[in-house]
């Protein structure tokens, strides 16, 4: 039951500013070897402690993620707002035995710290370090390797299944976040687990955030559940309540318990859950490590599936932690300090150089012009209006930018329901995370053959969020579905260029990009490029006959030409360099031509070799005149292999890791330069 201390977002944000000063203070001044948290190296150590010590122990884990994580970068927020939940789950259950079941998993890092791995949290999500998601290969108490939101329910489901049979099962337990909960996946989980009455606890952390701003009405219902007073009281029992009411009260005896069961949907939270068989605890202050226990005590003997609905604070314990949840979302590295006494190197003086641009921003530019000049254009994103640079567009267009929640399979099919009105939606969605919606994007949008335009932005490896995030699937999903056009510019004059060809295509349509800044060619203004042409690919660099040609797609060109200049500079034979700009429809006609004239064709891509911008190249050139008779150019794929690909410090490793530098692919050239066959070339 809810309690009436420090539960209001309002009453926890005034105490944060003391709290974090409080936090530093004791943490700092704790002799090493009497600091609580030195001496935990596994949940046995938490349950060891006195229950007085708990509160403790959360202030020196919540000092040791402000210093290590602002040093490393990684998701700071979230975890600052769960270290009292992720205490008392320790204290409470054994998750050797018990299993435990993060949402995303993002916020793992107190789960992290209590589970041995603190010493290494200087490694956080950098190369062979830790990664920012629970990883089985790290602990036996990360189950699953997690990167998406509103899954947690069904696996935590799953996995009390599969346990029922055993004498005395283990406790089956999910964490989702309020934001995660708006995913349809995570309500199809609570309507089958409210009918096989299995045993399952679900805990909603509620902090009124994702990313961004939690929206949708499942949002406006909680913080109803959250804002009301009535709720504050919640101990009462439900025929204290009735028997309250004046005159009425006394009354209704013989009918108490109906009466009791209509006022308790009107006046008590969570009747939506209980609605689906989920027996609703709470709202309860997640920031009281001794009362979050106490809960957990007694909800542990309780059958069936449970809700515990606990509030907490996102950035909880962070100087701008109230007043910038976003901000302290996820935070960047700490810049390395010039040692003591070193003098920074002067600015050089004369004309600024250019300033890079990322690709998010460039796209987010060229959609709020396109917006500007035509009024059927509508921006869609799946609860990252920041991530994919629509909140720009949304200061610009406010009435038409919808932001649907972490709910990727609605906003897809919404867009095709926009389409078919005469609207030019387009769904700007991470890579890695439209594979949600994929089932609507083949039925929705491209069997009714929809002017959709999907915005992909992160594609290719993404470094420090690694596997779960890594967009290199992307054009082997969509290159299946007939009538679909793909495309990838190679820079930010491109981005503008492509998204106004690809808006007034009558058909699918989807642009990948990269995370991180586009490449700057200044040099070459877009009145000097060639016509941006759907299917059409540019010639960057001439080559010579029986030389080789690289074939690039989308941000690799730059890397293409970069190895072209390379060995341009060495005096060696001059290498041909192509921007593909479309994987479907492809330019045949070219790549006719280049099989006939060059010896080798090397196709260059960020996303995996098998189904993608290569595999295309491949099929073209099987159906290309003159294919059988021997004579034609060898090809050799250079794209991420047949693995996932593990997080690492920056972007540019992983693609170091599998060849795909501009070192490894002018190795490449230059092999095949020599006379090495493609099938020897690893």
């Amino acid at each position: 039951m809810a309690k009436d201390n420090d539960s209001g977002a309002a009453s926890r944000a005034k105490s944060t500013s003391r709290e974090t000063k409080d936090s530093a203070t004791q943490y700092a001044g704790a002799d090493a070897e009497l600091s609580l948290l030195s001496g935990v190296e596994s949940p046995a150590d938490v349950k060891a402690l006195g229950p007085q010590q708990l509160p403790r122990l959360c202030r020196e884990v919540r000092e040791f993620l402000l210093d290590t994580v602002q040093r490393t970068g990684g998701h700071l927020g979230s975890n600052l707002g769960v270290v009292e939940l992720t205490v008392a789950l320790h204290r409470v259950f054994d998750f050797r035995r018990d299993r435990l079941v993060w949402d995303v998993s993002h916020q793992a890092y107190p789960h992290k710290v209590l589970t041995g791995r603190k010493d290494r949290f200087d490694t956080l999500r950098r190369t062979d370090g830790l990664c920012g998601f629970t990883h089985p290969d790290e602990s036996p108490y990360d189950l699953f390797h997690t990167g998406h939101a509103g899954t947690s329910v069904s696996l935590g489901l799953g996995l009390a299944m599969g346990m029922a049979h055993q004498e005395n099962p283990p406790h089956a337990v999910s964490v989702i976040g309020d934001a995660s909960l708006g995913a349809g996946v995570a309500f199809e989980a609570l309507n089958h687990a409210g009918a096989t009455r299995q045993k399952l606890l679900v805990i909603l952390n509620d902090n009124e955030w994702s990313i961004s701003k939690s929206v949708g009405s499942l949002s406006k219902y909680l913080t109803k559940i959250r804002g009301s007073r009535l709720v504050q009281r919640a101990g009462q029992e439900t025929k204290s309540l009735v028997q309250a009411i004046p005159l009425i009260g006394p009354r209704v005896d013989r009918a108490l318990d109906d009466v009791g069961e209509v006022l308790r949907h009107v006046f008590v939270p969570g009747h939506v859950f209980e609605e689906l068989g989920v027996r609703y605890v709470g709202p309860v202050d997640g920031h009281d490590v001794e009362g979050l226990v106490k809960t957990l005590e007694r909800i542990r003997e309780l059958d069936g599936v449970v809700m515990l609905h606990v509030l907490t604070e996102k950035g909880k314990g962070h100087p701008d932690g109230p007043s910038h949840p976003e901000r302290v979302h996820a935070v960047k590295a700490a810049p390395k300090k010039a040692s003591v006494g070193k003098l920074e190197p002067p600015a050089p003086q004369g004309a600024a150089e250019p300033k890079p641009v990322a690709f998010t921003n460039a796209f987010a530019e060229a959609l709020i012009d396109a917006a500007s000049r035509d009024v059927r254009v509508q921006a869609i994103t799946a609860g990252m209006p920041s991530g994919t640079g629509l909140d720009l567009y949304a200061e610009q267009h406010p009435s038409r930018f919808h932001d649907v929640g972490i709910c990727e399979q609605h906003g897809v099919a919404m867009a095709a329901g926009m389409a078919k009105a005469g609207m030019r939606p387009v769904c700007a969605i991470y890579s890695t995370f439209l594979q949600r919606g994929y089932d609507q994007v083949f039925q929705e949008v491209a069997l009714q053959d929809l002017p959709v335009l999907f915005a992909l932005d992160r594609a290719g490896p993404v470094g420090q969020d690694g596997p779960t995030h890594n967009g290199v699937f992307d054009i082997a999903y969509m290159r299946t579905f007939p009538n679909f056009v793909l495309g990838a510019p190679r820079d930010a004059t491109d981005v503008k260029r492509m998204l106004q060809l690809l808006l007034k295509v009558d058909h699918p349509t989807a642009m990948r990009f990269p995370r991180g800044n586009a490449p700057l060619h200044e040099d070459v203004h877009a009145s000097e490029r060639e016509e941006m042409r759907v299917g059409k690919a540019e010639v960057l660099r001439d080559g010579v006959d029986g030389g080789v040609c690289i074939w690039a797609y989308g941000s690799m060109t730059e890397t293409a030409l970069r190895v072209a200049a390379a060995i341009q500079a060495s005096h060696d034979t001059a290498v041909a360099v192509v921007d593909a700009r479309f994987v479907k429809p492809l330019d045949e006609e070219l790549l006719a031509k280049h099989l006939r004239r060059y010896k080798a064709i090397v196709t260059l891509e960020d996303h995996q070799r098998a189904g993608g911008f290569g595999s295309a190249v491949l099929e073209a050139a099987s159906r290309a005149p003159g294919a059988s008779d021997g004579r034609m150019a060898q090809v050799k794929l250079l794209g991420i292999p047949d693995r996932y690909v593990d997080h690492m410090t920056t972007r540019e490793e992983q693609l170091a890791s599998v060849g795909l530098d501009p070192a490894g692919v002018e190795r490449t050239v230059r092999q095949l330069q020599s006379g090495q066959s493609a099938a020897e070339i690893r």
